[in-house]
């Protein structure tokens, strides 16, 4: 055997000695100098490192965040029926999901029951030798894949036995790095109808959209008054329906040269598009008027010509005390509270 097949064999599987080779500039004739692995261990134990499935570099600061992508499952299943269910969340923070199953030693991302925050879901259905569910407890869904890289979609598939009796429902979740941080503003509301319902589609409908919390929601009284109550000190507004709370929005309010008035008042009309008289003249989508002196709820206001800085710094401002007395909402919550309202309910603003 030549020196040159001895070092050919002895360094096949040293990637050590074949990029020193390749770079270094050296001949087969000075291979017999070339280190072994040995030689030089720390090259390799960050090689083996960065190809280790827990391996990852640390941010400088820690972001876990997610985006909801989408769901899929059965809207009408009959009582004690067995069915799946399958989120899709995309992981837009910095710093990779690892699922329950990981052998890593990093906090695992997991979908938790929500509103109320860890309460024991009906849904919960434990393993069985016939049927995996995917369910790790009572409050608790494993995700599917072991790692889920920034930018990558995760998903968490689960079986669920329906009830034995006819029934409408929600099922709030949310993404939870179990022991450190539970995700906002990524809930999973699903919806499921148990059975048959004596109620119309338009009936269905409406519940559906005013539920808010985990569980049935037949109780929900759709005749009750309507009311908003808005909080300055915690800078938001509840939607009413007599006692039962529809949603919970962020607001902003007057800043303190120009409060928002505190009482009781009532929506006095409705406007989709409210622009001010006097300069700078804002326009305010979704102008809901509760008091003279232009008083009102609406979406975050724009200017007509500044290419939209003020309503970003108008939405960066969200559950600040910085308006002209108004009450500010983001788009989308304005959209749901204008549909809620109507003439005449009572409005409730507080400290």
């Amino acid at each position: 055997m030549t020196k040159t097949t001895k070092f050919i064999a002895k360094n096949l599987f040293s990637v050590t000695g074949m990029l020193i080779a390749l770079f270094s500039g050296f001949t087969m004739a000075h291979a017999e100098s070339l280190p072994t692995l040995s030689d030089d261990p720390a090259p390799t134990q960050n090689l083996l490192l960065d190809q280790s499935p827990c391996f990852y570099e640390t941010p400088i600061k820690i972001d876990y965040s997610s985006q909801f992508i989408s769901h899929r499952q059965k809207l009408k299943v009959e009582p004690g029926e067995i069915f799946r269910t399958k989120v899709f969340l995309k992981n837009t923070g910095n710093t990779p999901w690892f699922s329950d199953s990981s052998p890593c030693s990093e906090p695992h991302m997991n979908l938790g029951t929500d509103t109320p925050r860890d309460h024991e879901s009906t849904l919960y259905t434990p393993s069985t030798v016939d049927l995996q569910t995917n369910w790790i407890s009572p409050t608790r869904v494993a995700m599917d894949q072991l790692r889920v890289n920034p930018g990558e979609i995760a998903s968490f598939t689960f079986w669920s036995k329906a009830p034995s009796e006819s029934d409408i429902m929600l099922h709030n979740f949310s993404p939870v790095i179990d022991g450190l941080q539970w995700i906002e503003d990524s809930q999973v509301q699903l919806n499921l109808i148990v059975g048959d319902s004596e109620e119309d589609w338009e009936t269905l409908r409406k519940r559906m959209l005013y539920a808010n919390e985990s569980g049935s929601i037949m109780d929900i009284d759709l005749n009750a008054s309507k009311k908003l109550v808005v909080s300055i000190s915690d800078q938001t507004v509840d939607l009413m329906l007599g006692e039962y709370t529809v949603r919970k929005f962020p607001v902003s309010t007057g800043a303190v040269r120009t409060p928002t008035p505190l009482g009781e008042f009532s929506i006095k009309f409705k406007q989709e598009v409210r622009v001010g008289q006097k300069a700078p003249h804002y326009i305010m989508p979704k102008f809901m008027w509760f008091r003279d002196g232009g008083y009102g709820f609406h979406a975050l206001p724009s200017l007509r010509n500044d290419g939209g800085v003020f309503w970003n710094e108008a939405w960066d401002h969200i559950q600040q005390r910085v308006s002209h007395g108004c009450i500010r909402l983001l788009p989308h919550d304005a959209d749901f509270l204008f549909d809620f309202t109507d003439v005449g309910t009572k409005v409730v603003i507080k400290w």
